[in-house]
């Protein structure tokens, strides 16, 4: 008894699994095509055949129109395919460039003509459908050409989303701050990303309709890819070259758009075709390039003092602060291929290798960030009079220990700087750096103020420029692999990977 219910159990769990594949296999693609086939006069034509076959894979499909002459192609990728229809008495009709767009269902109305079924009428100027008659939907298509020569930040396909009708937004970059705060239902939490593809969660500031920013919703390839802590971001953003064409949907009447009342962003990833295709993408930026930004600005107090000052790249420049230079080092490289898949054959005698053609298909893409940045900041750092000093009286502190390591050392441009001197007492004094500030001496007892009488007279203090570093570094890597299974099934699988290291150094010690 125990063991047949093991096996039923076992039996439930694998049904169960299989059950859950097949729903999401069947959320791949939800595109479809149908229409009526009629004749001249417009009367139904019952019994037609009606083919579509993709020009991209190869693979064709065959419905028999209804009674009424209705026919339809559901669960279709977005692509380009070539519709056709016959019926014995009639010519045979052609389209041979269907354009249909990711989860959009077509309407395609095919009108046969009397004649021998050995004739062919072919339309070759179909184009997609100007106008939507299929559902109430209010929608835009952003196409992989759109994706690649659009301007977005960090290469991110979600910036486009704001070109689509119905939806408003810009590109803000953080929720609290720098924010879209004055776009109707915006929350001051997340915010766009500052790291391209690599951010993790990427709350692009839009607005669909006036919902919150937290009620849109973001799909890849018919999967959810939304933050589960962070409303209306995704957990993955694809790079540009994985991208075969963005849906934004912003008022939607459909049952399966039901979980979020805002923008419905739904990508399809791109698929390896018949033909072997490629690109490849390098960005380069380096301070090099860069010029000075000659206008920044005055300075007020005691600091507005000019003084011949030696800034970055050795210049010397006769002013109360250093000007500033974009200082970031930046490469970006993206890749992608994708064709038919060819395996070698073992054995004697048949073909030498398998050919995927029409059948199984590859496609990969990927995209590399390496950023580092370096900005100045003028700041009170230590002085090497006190460095030295802490080292020799207290040699076995946390601090004599602290200095006494490489890499410690502030990355200083200039030293000296014009000052008032820290908060607190102060008094200047000339050391190594220049203009210094004694700020009392190491040796104080715990609990006496500082004053006048325990100035020990070595310089402390020096305001000093100084060079912050921060790097990004970012690897995206997407896999898809389509297999076509006779003419009425297809599987398709495709993979993200991101991974993301941050370095922020601080300018306040």
């Amino acid at each position: 008894m125990n063991r047949t219910l093991s096996l039923l159990i076992r039996t439930l769990t694998c049904g169960l699994f299989l059950l859950f594949a097949v729903m999401t296999v069947n959320a791949q693609f939800k595109a479809g095509i149908q229409g009526t086939v009629t004749d001249a006069a417009g009367g139904r034509v019952p019994g037609a055949t009606v083919t579509l076959t993709s020009k991209e894979t190869g693979k064709a499909q065959t419905v028999t129109a209804s009674d009424e002459g209705f026919y339809r192609f559901s669960q279709l990728a977005p692509g380009n395919y070539s519709l056709s229809a016959e019926q014995p008495g009639f010519k045979k009709q052609v389209l041979e460039d269907v354009v249909l767009s990711g989860e959009d269902v077509q309407g395609i109305d095919l009108a046969l003509t009397a004649g021998e079924v050995s004739e062919t009428v072919t339309v070759t100027d179909t184009g997609a459908a100007a106008l939507d008659t299929e559902t109430a939907n209010i929608k835009g298509v952003i196409t992989a050409e759109e994706v690649r020569q659009l301007p977005q930040v960090g290469r991110n396909p979600y910036e486009l989303a704001r070109t689509a009708p119905g939806i408003f937004g810009d590109t803000a970059r953080g929720g609290a701050g720098n924010s879209a705060q004055f776009i109707p239902g915006t929350e001051q939490l997340g915010g766009g990303s500052n790291s391209g593809v690599f951010q993790t969660e990427n709350q692009t500031q839009i607005t669909a309709n006036g919902q919150r920013v937290s009620s849109n919703s973001y799909q890849i390839d018919g999967v959810s890819v939304n933050s589960l802590g962070l409303g209306g971001a995704a957990v993955v953003t694809p790079n540009q070259e994985s991208v075969k064409e963005v849906s934004v949907v912003s008022s939607t009447y459909s049952a399966e758009d039901g979980r979020n009342t805002g923008a419905q962003v739904k990508v399809v990833s791109q698929n390896g075709t018949n033909e072997f295709h490629g690109s490849a993408v390098i960005n380069y930026s380096s301070p090099k390039l860069n010029a000075f930004n000659k206008y920044f600005g005055p300075t007020t107090g005691s600091a507005s003092t000019p003084a011949l000052l030696t800034c970055q790249r050795g210049v010397k420049v006769f002013a109360s602060r250093c000007p500033d230079i974009v200082n970031q080092y930046e490469r970006k490289y993206a890749g992608s291929i994708g064709g038919p898949v060819y395996l070698p054959r073992f054995g004697e005698g048949g073909a030498a290798y398998f050919s995927g053609k029409n059948r199984l298909f590859f496609f990969f893409s990927t995209e590399a960030l390496r950023r580092s940045n370096s900005r100045v900041d003028n700041i009170f750092i230590e002085t090497p009079e006190f460095r030295e000093y802490v080292q020799r009286v207290r040699p076995g502190s946390f601090a004599a220990r602290l200095f006494a390591t490489s890499g410690t050392v502030p990355r200083v441009i200039a030293t000296g700087l014009p000052s008032g001197g820290p908060n607190g007492p102060n008094r200047p004094v000339n050391g190594q750096a220049g203009l210094s500030f004694d700020i009392g001496s190491i040796n104080t007892p715990l609990g006496q103020n500082v004053d006048a009488n325990n100035f020990d007279g070595i310089p402390d203090v020096t305001l000093a420029s100084v060079v912050v570093p921060d790097s990004t570094r970012g690897n995206q890597y997407n896999t898809r692999i389509d297999y076509n299974h006779g003419t009425k099934d297809q599987f398709a699988i495709s993979t993200y990977f991101t991974k993301l290291d941050n370095f922020s150094g601080s300018g306040s010690g």
